[in-house]
């Protein structure tokens, strides 16, 4: 009995066919949304990578580890046979200097934690879905899901500075997963909420000052990096909203 050979296209078919669609809409199920929510929890834990690496390579405080081991250099120094002792001295302080960068630090995962309880996604009483009562301003939650995947998030929320005033969009988080990053994913969902402020009559949408991304805890300095990403999600946001008119 023969069978008959699979074919390259045949192949290429199937491929294509088990790759799981992607797509963004509003979240509608409580999965979803703690799906969302643990996504945005997760991007403000991850800024401590990036505020520590700013640290550890700032020139500052480059200068004053190697004005420190210096000092132990100096002060321990005598003969050629200190040189090991030196050197796990040094290996201390850097160690100690890493603690400390750790310590500095840490207030984005207690961020985390504040942004990742259900308050700060729903202020008021918890609703039944991803919509917020307008009396307290609409809110909707867009998702974009490969599959059954949560893979980003944006929080958009309709605010007016007064009764008489137009609403206005602000999102209030944006943030996809780290591995799907540069891949198309931030700009589709900014494109979603942008649809969706003008099907609601909305101004904007415009970042939330107070958004989940928002809180520094070192000194401004030492923020650069931070700074850079916040001012080109911005110009992305703007890009998007011009492309779109």
């Amino acid at each position: 009995m023969s069978t008959k050979p699979t074919t390259t296209a045949e192949t290429q078919t199937q491929t294509a066919n088990e790759i799981p669609d992607l797509k963004t809409s509003p979240a509608t199920t409580n999965a979803d949304l703690t799906a969302a929510h643990r996504l945005i929890a997760d991007s403000v834990a991850q800024q401590r990578q990036t505020a520590a690496r700013a640290l550890i390579f700032h020139p500052l405080w480059l200068s004053a580890m190697a004005a420190l081991i210096a000092a132990v250099y100096k002060a321990l120094y005598t003969t050629p046979a200190d040189l090991p002792l030196i050197g796990t001295t040094s290996a201390g302080c850097v160690m100690a200097g890493l603690l400390v960068v750790r310590a500095l630090t840490g207030g984005y995962i207690e961020e985390a934690e504040r942004v990742g309880r259900r308050e700060w996604l729903f202020p008021t009483p918890t609703p039944s879905s991803g919509t917020e009562g307008a009396s307290e301003g609409e809110q909707v939650v867009l998702v974009t899901k490969f599959g059954e995947r949560v893979i980003g998030a944006v929080v958009l929320r309709g605010i007016a500075a007064a009764a008489e005033e137009k609403v206005t969009g602000v999102i209030r988080a944006w943030t996809v997963e780290r591995r799907y990053r540069g891949k198309g994913v931030g700009v589709e969902l900014l494109e979603e909420a942008v649809g969706m402020c003008r099907e609601k009559g909305w101004g904007g949408p415009v970042f939330d000052e107070e958004h989940a991304n928002a809180k520094r805890v070192l000194p401004g300095w030492f923020d650069g990096g931070l700074e850079r990403r916040e001012r080109w999600a911005r110009e992305v946001l703007e890009g998007v909203k011009k492309s779109m008119k």
